[in-house]
């Protein structure tokens, strides 16, 4: 079993927990799964519930956990289909990135969207505390996909992360809050505040 998050207004709580989460009824969206004959209605959960930051800070939604059969739900990017949205060849990035739940490795999608395929019945359902009640591994998925692209970064390089920060110091600079020195020969480069005595020096890459 896959333990999922779900959000919920909270006049609606004692609905669910009544009569469960039906598919017909709170389904996110319909899509057609690469290789599948026709479309498809599923509801959107998640595997953090701080991976939804809107509705876990909002007064008006209460976070569920649910239990739902791995058989019946997959994991896709969540970035890549809102981007999609706006840049259409984005879309099939997205369907590509589709897969089971069973398969998926941690801190692989910014935002992974469980994708959930059946109705949840209320024996399934709980309804969590204000604090969680079942200790969360990390903070949320977004934490742990940068920390593996800091990674992964780290294991290409072995720079300790110089070529990011040079890269984020150039844009301070393009937005004027830094000043840049260059040694060329020395390879260096040091970048001061304009409002401030603060300073960093990398290496130029």
């Amino acid at each position: 079993m896959a333990e999922l998050y779900f959000f919920v207004p909270r006049d609606r709580i004692q609905d669910v927990v009544d009569c469960g989460l039906k598919l017909s009824e709170w389904y996110d969206r319909e899509i057609t799964l690469p290789g599948a004959p026709g479309s498809r209605i599923v509801l959107k959960a998640y595997l953090n519930p701080r991976d939804d930051r809107a509705r876990y800070n909002d007064p008006n939604y209460k976070c569920i956990r649910l239990n739902v059969d791995l058989e019946y739900c997959k994991v896709a990017d969540w970035s890549l289909y809102d981007l999609g949205r706006e840049v259409p060849q984005l879309m099939q990035k997205y369907y590509e990135s589709i897969v089971p739940l069973k398969d998926y490795r941690f801190g692989t999608y910014r935002v992974p969207e469980v994708l959930v395929f059946t109705s949840v019945l209320p024996e399934y359902i709980e309804v969590t505390g204000e604090v969680q009640d079942i200790p969360l591994l990390y903070e949320d998925s977004e934490s742990i996909y940068l920390a593996n692209q800091m990674e992964k970064h780290e294991e290409l390089y072995r720079d300790s992360g110089n070529h990011l920060l040079y890269a984020f110091y150039v844009f301070l600079e393009s937005k004027g809050q830094v000043v840049r020195y260059e040694d060329k020969d020395k390879k260096y480069a040091a970048f001061f505040a304009r409002d401030g005595a603060e300073y960093t020096v990398l290496r130029i890459p």
